[in-house]
Formats: structure tokens, sequence, C-alpha cells
């Protein structure tokens, strides 16, 4: 328990390629509750891989989600609030001006992560919620695709791949040889762990289309799909319309337009990889950051 309850609730905004979300914890539990948890889906890497600039529409609506949720911070009394950007920010072209306005606009200093310490963040999520994952930590965005390679609660190797839903969506006929090329570079380091740990919203939406195709009922976290099974589906979802993953898998909007890209992503990673066993993981780069905060109150104590 904190001594301070003032200081009992951390909340941590992600600037991802898709969307800017913000969760509010409750850090006087343990492990920490949610207890806020909202996205606003924004698009800032729509444009990327066709312009190496980040979305002008989708600033906006960042702006304003960013205003948004500092309001919302304030009112819910958070005694701490770390804002991070991944992918879409960090490789643009315009970035850094995308960073400069948001502290103009709202005097907050947003962190731009590299891709090993994305990897990372997703990588320690993962364990607050399993100390024994044994695998890969595979965290799939709009921009990139993250790896990390953890064992007994430690991470070792990491991989930042600039294929994320977004920038293989403009890559057309190239976009499985193109995603091939990328994780060949790294086979030898990730293949044939125990178990690919899934993160990322777009395959867990996978995840819950496959329990839906199968009359299944589980909850996201630790939730293991067959390797066969897992193929075959990810195969038959990159053949359907949007339209008909809308009605048989109930997905929301844009998670329907990037199924079929998402699916043929993971498609090749455990073809490439050829992990046991799929594992979808609730966690996340957020978790990972409130994780390292909540270290670095217990080294100051």
């Amino acid at each position: 328990m904190l001594k301070n309850p003032d200081d009992a609730k951390f909340a941590v905004i992600d600037v991802g390629s898709n969307s800017v979300r913000m969760v509010i914890y409750d850090i006087s539990m343990t492990p920490p509750v949610q207890i806020f948890n909202e996205k606003v889906y924004c698009a800032l890497g729509r444009d990327l891989g066709k312009t190496g600039l980040l979305s002008p529409e989708g600033c906006l609506s960042a702006y304003q989600a960013i205003r948004d949720y500092q309001h919302i911070a304030e009112a819910q009394n958070v005694s701490a609030l770390r804002v991070v950007a991944t992918a879409a920010v960090r490789d643009a072209h315009d970035g850094n001006v995308f960073v400069t306005t948001v502290q103009e606009l709202t005097g907050i200093d947003i962190r731009i992560l590299n891709g090993h310490e994305e990897a990372c963040y997703a990588a320690e999520g993962v364990l607050a919620l399993d100390a024994h994952a044994c695998g890969v930590v595979a965290d799939f965005g709009g921009g990139s695709l993250e790896l990390a390679l953890v064992h007994h609660n430690k991470i070792f190797d990491t991989a930042s791949l600039p294929i994320g839903a977004l920038r293989v969506q403009s890559m057309g006929d190239e976009a499985e040889e193109t995603i091939r090329t990328f994780l060949q570079e790294h086979r030898a380091m990730f293949f044939g762990q125990p178990s690919l740990y899934a993160i990322g919203g777009s395959w867990r939406a996978l995840a819950q289309a496959y329990m839906m195709k199968i009359g299944a009922s589980h909850e996201m976290q630790s939730y293991a799909i067959p390797m066969g099974d897992l193929v075959g589906f990810c195969e038959r979802v990159e053949a359907m319309s949007v339209e008909d993953i809308q009605l048989q898998y109930q997905l929301e909007g844009y998670r329907a337009v990037l199924a079929p890209i998402a699916a043929k992503v993971l498609r090749v990673v455990v073809q490439t990889l050829n992990p046991e066993l799929f594992v979808t993981s609730a966690a996340g780069v957020r978790d990972g950051i409130v994780h390292e905060y909540l270290l670095s109150k217990v080294k100051k104590a």
C-alpha cells in the first residue's frame, strides 16, 4: 500500500500509430487496477508508408485527445502522468513537430520511445501479468511490430520491425514478401520458442473473432490457440471482405478494416518463427511503464 493515498493514481497516455489511449491506474492495489481506459482512433500513421509524414487529420484528432485526457487526469486527481509516443511519431519526418506542438498546446512533454524501449515495455507488461511467461512477446501496432525474448522473468533480445498494420496496408501485393524479409533477419533469434505472446488490439480482436467462430468464452489474458487452427483461421480472415468480417465477428469499424492485414502479418509471423503456442496477453506498453514507475518508487522508499 502507498503511504500517501494522494499518490494512488498514475496515468499513461500512449500516442500510437492507430490510436491515442489513456489508462489511469489505482497503484495502491497490487497489482495496479485500471480505473479508466479510453482510446480515440486517430490513425496518425495512416500516411506514413507513402509520405513519411503523420496524417494531418490524425494530428488534429490527437491534439484534441491529449487535451481532453489532460483535463480528465486533472479531474481525477492523478498524481503522476507519463506520455509516450511510439512508431508513427518516432519514424515520421515531422514527428518532432508533433511533439513540439503538443508541448505548446498543453505543456505536456512527450517521450518518444525507440524500438528497443517499446519492445522492453511491452515485455515488462507481459511479465507483470505472467512472471512465468516463456517465449516471444510480439507487440503488433499500426506502425511497427516489436519482438522481445523472455525467460525466467527476464528480457533478452529485442527487435523492432516496420511492419505494423498501417504500413503493411500501403505495401500492396508485395506485403507478404516484405514481411518475410524483415522477419528472416531475426528468425534465428526468436525461432521455435514455447509461446508467442500477442499484444495489440488488432491481434486481440482476431483472438476474439476466433473464440466467436468456435463458440468459446475466455478472458483475453492467457487465451491460447493451437498453431494449426490459428494459421487456417488467419487464411480465412485474409480472404474475407470487411463487410463479412463485421457481420460474422462483430468487429468495430477500423478493427474490421485492418483484420485481413493483421491476419496476414500474424500468419507470416507464426509460419516464420514457428512458436509452439499462440497466447494472447491483456498487457501492453502502458503496463510496462506503470511497472517501471512502481519500481522507481520502491527504490526511493
